[in-house]
């Protein structure tokens, strides 16, 4: 079985776009280097796992709308609990528009990976336990491709006040007959701003779903009317489930107005800041 990685400059329609193209027997993936980002996964040439929007951009410091963006020291809109001073601060951390480096990478006859770092010296005041300790800061995000999996796993071995998602664009055939198992009772939906119960481990799709699904197992299934996916995960405290629909697909300007209906996002992630910690953040996607 042959494995490989190699450098190419861009992907699809994002021209210029430094990248690692890993390849082990028929699967294959694409890592950006912007962003730490991996946009493409496919277990065979023909099946493509991940989604990338058609109006992605990258060049004017956007963050890449598609493949699994890496959110990280924060998830959504920065709590003012890790921003005391109230900086101007994007949405969903400081890494998704800056530049990784390729750390080391590996390949054998049965696997191949490549680790990405950046170092952040930028972190609001917030993060720390104690404002003495401030140093900067190595997030490594290591992808290790099988012939039957993709698996990444984000490191942050400095304790923080921090929260970390990878925040997986699936692309999907049918929105209507899409559904995912597995997910907990409790959640709380950020359409309604409110925590809900609800007596099933399925979400179904009808309308903009926004839901952080707390205390979520090892393991969740997406289905829709031609494919299953399986999505391991581990080191979480939660899984975010979000599809935009009509309205918001149409005012994203990175996508397309009819871009709500090829995908849905199954997001592992780590919110919990009630306490320092370190990070060690992992999602595997299983080969249907």
């Amino acid at each position: 079985m042959r494995t490989s990685i190699c450098q190419q400059t861009g992907f699809a329609l994002l021209t210029d776009l430094p990248c690692l193209k890993l390849q082990c027997g028929k699967a294959s993936a694409v890592v950006s280097l912007y962003g730490g980002q991996v946009v493409s996964y496919k277990p065979a040439p023909d099946n493509e796992l991940l989604w990338l929007s058609e109006k992605a951009q990258w060049h004017n410091g956007a963050a890449i709308r598609g493949g699994v963006p890496v959110c990280w020291p924060w998830f959504g809109p920065v709590e003012t609990k890790l921003n005391p001073l109230r900086l101007p601060l994007p949405n969903h951390g400081l890494v998704r528009t800056r530049l990784w480096q390729l750390k080391r990478s590996n390949a054998t006859a049965q696997s191949v990976s490549a680790t990405l770092t950046i170092t952040v010296n930028d972190l609001p005041d917030g993060l720390w336990q104690d404002a003495a300790q401030q140093q900067p800061v190595t997030l490594s995000l290591t992808v290790n491709l099988a012939p039957e999996q993709l698996t990444m796993q984000l490191v942050c071995d400095t304790p923080l006040y921090q929260q970390a998602a990878l925040h997986s664009y699936f692309r999907i055939h049918n929105l209507q007959q899409t559904f995912i198992k597995g997910v907990s009772q409790h959640y709380f939906d950020k359409v309604e701003n409110a925590r809900l119960h609800h007596n099933s481990d399925i979400v179904h799709f009808n309308a903009e779903t926004d839901r952080i699904y707390y205390d979520t197992g090892a393991q969740l299934q997406l289905s829709d009317d031609k494919q299953q996916r399986l999505i391991a995960q581990q080191g979480h405290d939660a899984s975010v489930i979000w599809n935009p629909w009509q309205q918001k697909s149409r005012d994203l300007p990175d996508m397309a107005d009819h871009g709500f209906t090829e995908f849905v996002c199954v997001e592992s992630a780590w919110l919990n800041t009630t306490a320092v910690s370190d990070l060690a953040l992992t999602q595997t996607l299983l080969a249907p």
